[in-house]
């Protein structure tokens, strides 16, 4: 048993039903409908509302199975339009495992440290799952975007002076920051997905992105949960 299989046999409390509904009115964007969302609807949702609240044991991908990463055919075209979700230096699988880390070591809350830590390997299998669909449309799974512009650690979300060494080390540590930069990002990758989809006709290559969508769904919830429950009140 690897560790995804057993991440699905970790528990939660109950939330009541109607609190991811709630949810999922703050963190959708109503303006940005697309095509994507016309179709699914009724099905959009791929978070089961049967579901507990994070805890440190939390699950953080959906219940939905990995599907296999295959394509239909080579298509230069398509490959490309991977790369920014790939790799691009903001709103990238490649960003978004770079800022958890970051964030994973430098909260002090051990509930969300660690959370954060669980959701990036789920975004290291998102980002092998992309990589594995750009050599088989004819690409390469190089680390930058579509424009050929390389990877950057820049944009990163610190939130703090990277360059202030101190010993013993800060004591803020910026948790409700850091926690909206990522909620901030999970938001802003489950549209650019849903705009891929849109443009993107290969079924087989969709399936893997509607699995990543209802990932990217998971951690925008768990992101909103740990935001309620530490950063009620607060400006961050």
């Amino acid at each position: 048993m690897d560790y995804y299989d057993k991440i699905e046999e970790n528990s939660y409390d109950e939330y009541p039903m109607d609190y991811y509904d709630e949810i999922d009115e703050h963190f959708e964007s109503k303006s940005h409908e697309n095509c994507y969302d016309k179709r699914n609807k009724k099905s959009s949702d791929c978070y089961d509302k049967k579901s507990k609240k994070p805890s440190t044991k939390i699950s953080c991908e959906s219940k939905i199975p990995f599907p296999p990463i295959e394509v239909c055919k080579c298509n230069i075209r398509y490959a490309n339009l991977l790369y920014d979700s790939y790799a691009s230096s903001g709103g990238s699988e490649l960003q978004a495992i770079t800022q958890y880390i970051y964030h994973h070591e430098t909260i002090f809350n051990k509930e969300v440290s660690d959370t954060l830590l669980n959701i990036a390997i789920v975004e290291m299998r998102h980002l092998d799952a992309l990589a594995s669909l750009i050599v088989k449309l004819g690409g390469r799974p190089a680390f930058f975007n579509s424009n050929r512009d390389w990877f950057s650690t820049g944009q990163l979300a610190y939130g703090e002076n990277v360059y202030k060494l101190e010993c013993p080390p800060c004591k803020e540590d910026y948790l409700c920051e850091k926690l909206t930069a990522d909620l901030a990002g999970e938001k802003a990758a489950i549209r650019g997905y849903k705009d891929l989809i849109c443009e993107i006709s290969d079924p087989k290559v969709n399936a893997v992105i509607e699995k990543i969508i209802s990932d990217e769904q998971v951690h925008a919830r768990i992101l909103e949960s740990f935001i309620n429950k530490y950063c009620c009140g607060s400006k961050g």
